[in-house]
């Protein structure tokens, strides 16, 4: 019992952490922010908070916020280095890492803007950086969504761009066609993603290898097409797409800052969702079935069942970040059911490392945030000029290739791999560079 206990006392050092780094800036900008005049109650607060988060460049809240942030490293490297003495701690130096990255992605709009002398609440640099985040989060999401498939599972689909488009198509069309409320909406498109996984899978999952993988994308391609098609025209706006309204709160265009934090909260659930499943017994029977399926059919485990688990999930996580993909464009059309939302996050998922927490989410940032850099870039040589940006594609596939050669296993698992010797090696550095003390 009093293991059990520290357990979750442990689990819950980290959301302590994080509830007050949000609390005190928060409570901060509560009591000292100007609020409108005329205003009372919670608007009044509304007001106030907004008045000091929306301020331009460099603000209270900046140093807050940075304050708290080396309370929290000194904090991990004190329990790292006292961690056999202090086993209430072990929770956070073990998740240490993690969190502190989490917490620096809830300050990164101000901090640019901070340097760009912005507003995360109105257009300028922090606001349109606050968007490519956003899709990072999403396709993080997304590639994290399909690494329990392929990864974790060994389940090779083609198709997982059908669960993101269903997301994004399903939440928008009964918004639009049916005027159902989001809550309802999302709820009935996640459902629909349910039933969606368990037809593949009472269907196809019968089919190993290569074979299953292309009827997954002949599935996929199905919605493809029927998205596009003229006929459906006064359904789904064919080649075109729709729009549609969504509620003010979670409007991108107004409420940008409030949309950032929704889509790294779902990134940080589906991370802490898959990590308690693959670490859960269910989790290891999946491994077992990557590893060697026949050897666990012959334990005796329904392999047919745990493999529809998989990808019931991962699909409904696919949707989830689909439907924020249409919420952040405020509609939807057939490229989210394209080939491009299957093939993305399966190179990101194989640069990062298949099979690992990190690495879909390494990937996707690699991959997205370097697109963006590169995107207006031009290299001259010469006389030359090459505008970098127009040839992405073909540095997407030259930095695939790069990233094959020099890490076989991904970023994260070629770093296993190779960690005992990298260490091996460094100490060998250290023990040649050491000056040996004089006798005395």
């Amino acid at each position: 019992m009093s293991q059990a206990k520290n357990y979750r006392k442990n689990k819950l050092i980290p959301v302590g952490i994080f509830i007050l780094y949000w609390l005190i800036p928060l409570v901060y900008a509560a009591v000292s922010g100007q609020p409108e005049a005329g205003l009372t109650g919670f608007q009044a607060v509304k007001s106030a908070v907004s008045s000091l988060f929306c301020t331009k460049g460099y603000t209270p809240l900046i140093m807050i916020f940075f304050i708290e942030l080396g309370l929290v490293i000194f904090g991990l490297i004190y329990i790292r280095t006292r961690k056999q003495k202090l086993t209430w701690g072990n929770g956070f130096g073990k998740d240490g890492g993690l969190l502190l990255v989490f917490l620096l992605l809830l300050i990164v709009p101000f901090i640019i803007a901070w340097q760009t002398e912005s507003s995360v609440c109105v257009r300028g640099k922090s606001f349109f950086w606050q968007s490519i985040f956003i899709e990072v989060f999403i396709l993080a999401t997304l590639a994290m969504s399909y690494n329990l498939m392929f990864g974790f599972t060994g389940v090779i689909s083609f198709g997982h761009a059908a669960f993101f488009g269903i997301g994004a198509y399903g939440v928008g069309l009964l918004i639009y066609h049916l005027e159902w409320p989001l809550g309802i909406s999302v709820i009935a498109t996640l459902l629909l993603s349910i039933v969606l996984g368990l037809f593949v899978s009472v269907i196809g999952i019968r089919i190993r290898g290569l074979y299953f993988a292309i009827f997954t994308l002949a599935f996929a391609e199905i919605f493809f097409i029927l998205s596009q098609n003229r006929i459906m025209t006064e359904i789904t706006g064919a080649e075109d797409g729709f729009t549609f309204s969504v509620p003010d709160w979670i409007n991108a265009t107004h409420n940008r800052l409030t949309f950032y934090y929704l889509a790294l909260l779902y990134l940080l659930f589906t991370y802490w969702f898959i990590r308690r499943l693959v670490n859960s017994p269910t989790g290891r029977i999946m491994g077992a079935l990557r590893d060697n399926e026949d050897r666990a059919l012959m334990l005796g485990y329904n392999t047919f069942w745990f493999k529809t688990l998989s990808i019931v999930t991962a699909g409904t996580l696919a949707s989830g970040a689909g439907i924020l993909r249409a919420l952040l464009n405020k509609g939807a059309s057939p490229n989210v059911l394209g080939l491009n939302f299957t093939m993305d996050p399966l190179l990101m998922t194989l640069i990062g490392g298949a099979g690992t927490y990190n690495g879909p989410v390494i990937g996707a940032f690699f991959l997205r945030l370097t697109e963006q850099v590169l995107r207006d870039a031009t290299l001259q040589l010469g006389a030359i000029e090459i505008n970098i940006g127009e040839r992405w594609a073909l540095i997407l596939g030259g930095l695939f290739i790069l990233s094959v050669l020099v890490f076989p296993a991904g970023i994260v698992g070629t770093w296993r791999l190779k960690s005992p010797q990298i260490r091996q090696g460094w100490q060998r550095l250290l023990k040649r560079f050491k000056v040996e003390q004089p006798d005395q």
